[in-house]
């Protein structure tokens, strides 16, 4: 039998859930300095994963060139990077509930830097795709772990905001990849771009070592135990409709994303820009429009948090403005257009990145916030980066790749539609507001 929640106010107290030991409500255990430095180096560990996992794009044409790769070819890269994903999330999701985050996270970010630097040994298509799966393999344990560890660091009244610049590390990370992917393989070869990209990481994981682990709940003013180790205790997040829900969206939503990795292939062979200009404009796409992020993130956290369905409206919204946006970019013969509109559907998907993170967080009690970033993480750089990628680049190779690109379009519309039906949902669900609920679902 499912369990439902109920949009409340999620800054109260939680108690204690069904079959679940909590704490009496006290302060959060970890002081401010920790909980920012926590905040901080997880941040910077974030733009180190998405470097690692996107540089590859900025390296699509000298890579193709090298090994005489076609495009579907070269889209299986993508693809066996986040099928490893798939398979790696729920691993690491039993391992962080049996031994804890902060050594399941230390060997993860050790396996995916050495498997970056491993890809840039590649000297054919089996090698490369065989380090990409191994890096994909170890950043499940990031993008599974990270969104519960930070909402046990930070309140619901602060949550959106620091998941919004959570997200920023996506832009961040995106724009540091084709820069200096582009640059190091005009200057050297794309070989070196990754040997250079796997060494961040291994820095970083140094001082993880100091940082201290927040305890599940504690920043929700109760310490509830996390979900014992196991496939059964796993699979709990699946008896929650918002966050069902949520997870369908976001799978379409993902799905989209994929095109943006065709995005400077898409300028090289259409209006004849090189690599290195093409790879730089998005780059620069990415940096220039960071503030719209924190700033998205900290109005809808503000205005929004609190109402029935108004994260999920705040993302059907912007959702919809970015498959019209995108739909303009990809369709129009001039340059110049092209651009205004990529930059605007940027600019509108990444106004509520955050929210993406917050819904995934607070749709499920906190015992089971480890599970369901571990199953997002399935969904946002799994299952979608599979059919995603592929889907474009099977299309490309038979239609042309400014015909295959209006798949983003069309996921951006259908993403927005979902989340327009959950916000109404949610909206019109008569459930009692006490306490004892949290953003999204009330308590069984």
């Amino acid at each position: 039998m499912m369990s439902t929640f109920s949009p409340a106010v999620p800054s109260v107290p939680l108690p204690a859930l069904s079959g679940q030991e909590t704490a009496a409500p006290s302060r959060p255990a970890l002081g401010s300095f920790s909980r920012h430095a926590s905040l901080a180096l997880l941040l910077a560990l974030g733009v180190v994963c998405v470097v690692d996992a996107v540089i590859i794009s900025s390296l699509l044409t000298p890579i193709k060139t090298s090994l005489h790769l076609t495009d579907e070819q070269f889209s299986r890269t993508a693809s066996l990077l986040t099928f490893a994903g798939i398979a790696g999330a729920p691993v690491f999701a039993f391992f962080a509930n049996r031994f804890g985050r902060k050594r399941v996270l230390l060997a993860g970010i050790l396996l995916w830097s050495i498997a970056s630097i491993g890809s840039g040994l590649a000297a054919g298509l089996a090698g490369l795709l065989l380090w990409r799966a191994t890096t994909g393999f170890g950043e499940a344990a990031y993008n599974g772990l990270a969104p519960s560890w930070l909402a046990d660091l930070y309140s619901a009244k602060w949550r959106n905001f620091v998941f919004s610049l959570f997200m920023l590390r996506n832009k961040v990370g995106y724009a540091v990849a084709l820069w200096a992917g582009a640059t190091i393989a005009s200057r050297y070869d794309w070989h070196h771009a990754f040997f250079v990209a796997g060494i961040p990481g291994l820095v970083l994981a140094v001082g993880l070592l100091f940082l201290k682990e927040p305890r599940p709940g504690e920043a929700d003013g109760a310490i509830v135990r996390a979900a014992k180790p196991g496939s059964r205790e796993l699979l709990q997040v699946l008896r929650y409709p918002g966050y069902i829900a949520h997870a369908v969206a976001l799978l379409v939503f993902f799905i989209a994303q994929a095109g943006l990795i065709w995005i400077p292939a898409y300028l090289h062979r259409v209006y004849g820009l090189t690599n290195k200009e093409a790879a730089g404009f998005f780059a620069g796409v990415q940096l220039y429009t960071l503030p719209v992020g924190l700033i998205g993130g900290y109005l809808a956290g503000l205005t929004l948090q609190k109402l029935r369905g108004g994260l999920a409206g705040f993302l059907s919204l912007t959702s919809l403005l970015s498959a019209a946006a995108a739909y303009l970019a990809y369709t129009s013969h001039d340059l110049a257009v092209t651009k205004a509109f990529i930059i605007t559907f940027v600019c509108a998907f990444g106004a509520s990145a955050g929210t993406l993170t917050t819904l995934v967080v607070e749709t499920v009690p906190p015992e089971h916030r480890i599970s369901a970033g571990s199953f997002s993480a399935i969904i946002s750089t799994g299952v979608s980066g599979i059919v995603g990628p592929e889907l474009i680049g099977i299309l490309s190779d038979h239609f042309g790749l400014q015909k295959a690109i209006l798949v983003a379009p069309t996921a951006y519309f259908t993403a927005g539609l979902l989340w327009a039906a959950l916000a109404i949902w949610l909206a019109t669900r008569s459930l009692p507001q006490t306490a004892s609920h949290i953003e999204g679902i009330p308590s069984r």
